[in-house]
């Protein structure tokens, strides 16, 4: 018997290391300044870029050693004013104007266990700087006034849950996503009204998901299904949502500006994450595993993968994602790092140390296979049984002497009995289902 698919512990672990090695590789230090930027090879880090690189070794589940270099250098970047923009962060190209996009990532990664300590007051005013950015419809765009967005929506409230202030924010950003869900399919689209994609969709389960009674099991698995409907394995982006692009109007020096932003997006690791994080869809599943093995065998050398519109530079848009599918996936289907998952069917894998692998997986499934057959053969195997032994005893007595032929002939007649009546009761079921057939 032949796995339909399997899911390999030390693969997804090596996969992630990976990942990380290449966030460790290109960690820079500028003056005042320590991370990364969106592009990973430019030596100047950015606040954005840092932050989600930090929050990346968070998913991961590992520890980032320079964490406290990268903390200090988001807390001195945050906007500390009088003018109603004080707790946020901005991005490089704001000039010091405080966008959702950044401040939500930072209070994502300083949300992570231990660097809250490092951060003093600064997760607090990040938090605060959120709530008072939340539009009068409940949504968020990227700051107060702004259209709201699914896609920022989505964030500011796993940003919110993250760092453990829900309250009457994050339960009004709750019903502003419902209420904007596409009211023919189980999803949503980047903005209200708008043809639901898989990115959008999966961020906002996820945002949701987090929250208690948001969503009925049935909504939620209804979703997840539709996710895994469109999910290709090995493909990683969907074209309508490679980039969602932009402009953000900014004041700059009292002067009005435009920021055109561009947020690349990986529609199929977010999938993965979302039905893995909910729990509602049986993750034991050739299409899941096929899917977690894309996303292993795309990943490039240097532990990134490819940026579609900059596919010669690693960014760091190019890893959180993956390193989160990876992280949901292993955890939801493998019960340690070196453990390996045989999907003999669907709902139904052998999950073993990958040490004794195979020769466990030989030996279940010959097992399996003896046991299948002596449940069905029970009968006939006790008959024949009973038969070896009325036989045998004749044929001892007759060959002894002391029985004559005539006695031994009449002593088959019990074996040949049972012989008829095995033939007779195999034959049964084939008689019932010939004749329910010719009706």
């Amino acid at each position: 018997m032949r796995s339909a698919a399997e899911l390999s512990g030390t693969a997804v672990t090596a996969s992630i290391d990976l990942a990380i090695g290449c966030l460790r590789q290109n960690f820079r230090t500028a003056p005042g300044a320590a991370g990364w930027y969106h592009y990973l090879d430019d030596p100047n880090p950015g606040i954005t870029a840092s932050a989600v690189g930090l929050f990346t070794f968070g998913l991961a589940g590992g520890r980032f050693e320079r964490a406290p270099e990268v903390v200090g250098y988001l807390t001195a970047q945050q906007r500390l004013s009088p003018d109603g923009c004080s707790g946020g962060w901005p991005v490089r190209t704001t000039n010091g104007f405080p966008i959702g996009e950044a401040t939500a990532w930072v209070v994502r990664a300083l949300s992570r266990p231990g660097a809250g300590l490092l951060a003093g007051d600064s997760l607090r005013l990040g938090v605060e700087w959120l709530r008072a950015n939340q539009n009068v419809d409940f949504g968020w765009g990227s700051y107060l006034g702004q259209p709201s967005r699914v896609f920022h929506t989505a964030l500011n409230m796993l940003a919110l849950h993250e760092s453990g202030a829900g309250g009457e924010a994050l339960a009004n950003g709750q019903r502003w996503l419902i209420d904007v869900q596409n009211a023919q399919t189980p999803g949503w689209g980047p903005l209200p009204g708008a043809q639901p994609t898989v990115v959008h969709t999966s961020v906002a389960l996820m945002a949701l998901a987090r929250i208690p009674g948001a969503l009925s099991t049935n909504t939620m698995r209804q979703t997840a299904e539709w996710l895994l409907e469109r999910i290709e394995p090995g493909v990683h982006v969907e074209r309508s949502t490679t980039v969602e692009e932009y402009d953000v109007p900014f004041t700059d020096g009292g002067a009005p500006a435009i920021f055109q932003n561009s947020l690349p997006h990986f529609a199929g690791p977010l999938a993965l994450s979302a039905i893995f994080s909910t729990g509602v869809v049986d993750p034991l599943q050739p299409k899941l595993f096929q899917a977690v093995s894309g996303i292993i065998d795309t990943q490039l050398e240097g532990g990134h993968w490819e940026l579609p519109r900059s596919p010669m530079r690693p960014s760091v848009w190019a890893l959180w994602p993956f390193v989160s599918a990876l992280s949901a996936a292993r955890s939801a289907v493998l019960s340690t790092p070196r453990s390996k998952a045989s999907l003999l069917y669907p709902g139904c894998a052998i999950v073993q140390s990958e040490d004794q692998a195979q020769d466990l997986t030989r030996r279940l499934l010959i097992q399996n296979a003896l046991f299948d057959w002596l449940r069905s053969k029970w009968l006939t195997l006790v008959l024949w049984a009973v038969a070896l032994v009325t036989t045998g005893i004749p044929i001892a007595l007759l060959v002894t002497g002391r029985f004559s032929v005539n006695d031994f002939l009449t002593a088959l007649i019990l074996p040949a009995l049972l012989m008829v009546l095995q033939y007779v009761w195999e034959r049964r079921p084939r008689a019932r289902a010939g004749a329910g057939g010719s009706g």
